[in-house]
């Protein structure tokens, strides 16, 4: 069994956030994708992903991310990827959806 992924919602400057870290693989994608189903149902947009506390992404991870992009998209809702770490930067340039999606910075205050 591969590590476990956390997630934590909230907003951010009147924005709502989802954190999440630890291992987004087969084992936790479901989880991620219920945890984006919901962000996207309660944000009026954007809606921010924190991926900085994320160790690893395998293909599961990345089509929960598409998904929920398009699935953002469909609802009006901007779907924002805030400091992704190293390895879902590297796994989203490999499968040419870093140009999909807005990056932002993580703000010093949290």
């Amino acid at each position: 069994m591969t590590g476990a992924a956390d997630f934590e919602r909230g907003r951010r400057e009147g924005e709502a956030l989802l954190s999440v870290a630890g291992e987004i693989d087969l084992a936790t994608a479901e989880a991620f994708r219920d945890q984006l189903r919901r962000l996207i149902a309660e944000a009026n947009s954007p809606a921010l992903v924190d991926l900085a506390g994320v160790t690893f992404m395998d293909s599961s991870g990345v089509d929960a991310l598409a998904s929920a992009r398009r699935r953002a998209g469909d609802a009006g809702v901007e779907l924002i990827l805030v400091a992704p770490s190293p390895p879902v930067r590297r796994v989203l340039e490999l499968t040419a959806l870093w140009d999909h999606f807005e990056v932002r910075p993580r703000c010093s205050n949290g």
